[in-house]
């Protein structure tokens, strides 16, 4: 027959057991949520580095398609562009800097950003598209048709 006030030996075990889940928890719940951090402003930085990728690509592309303009005023239009397409879908990011560069063969948009989160985090993404012009295009094959016909 059982002493009152003395406990069965399993429940004194139980209770030592149920601590010891405690202080692992307590362990590894930090070491856990450090994790899922990391992993969320990682995912978050190669979201950001694609957008600025594909906002270069873009502008690149628009820019090479636009004739009959001066390089300034291209490089003008590409830098007004380029500032207001990044900035409303970067999540994690701010632009310290975007450039255009407008030749006579090609045009190269520029992006760099840059982020103080897990010790300081930076995207530099550029594109350059080739500018096509038919019209000189055609006049030359059209002039070396006529030299070889000479």
């Amino acid at each position: 027959m059982a002493v009152e006030g003395r406990k069965p030996a399993k429940q004194k075990e139980w209770s030592w057991r149920q601590g010891s889940f405690t202080v692992e928890a307590s362990l590894l719940l930090p070491f856990l949520i450090l994790l899922l951090y990391v992993f969320l402003i990682l995912g978050m930085y190669l979201h950001d580095r694609s957008i600025l990728a594909s906002c270069a690509a873009e502008l690149a592309g628009k820019g090479a398609l636009r004739k009959y303009e001066t390089e300034e005023h291209l490089e003008s239009w590409l830098r007004g562009q380029a500032e207001g397409l990044a900035e409303e879908k970067l999540l994690l990011l701010r632009l310290t800097e975007v450039s255009a560069e407008v030749d006579r063969s090609s045009v190269t948009v520029s992006y760099v950003g840059s982020t103080s989160l897990l010790g300081g985090l930076r995207a530099e993404e550029t594109e350059t598209a080739e500018r096509l012009n038919p019209v000189n295009f055609i006049r030359n094959s059209r002039r070396l048709k006529n030299l070889i016909k000479e």
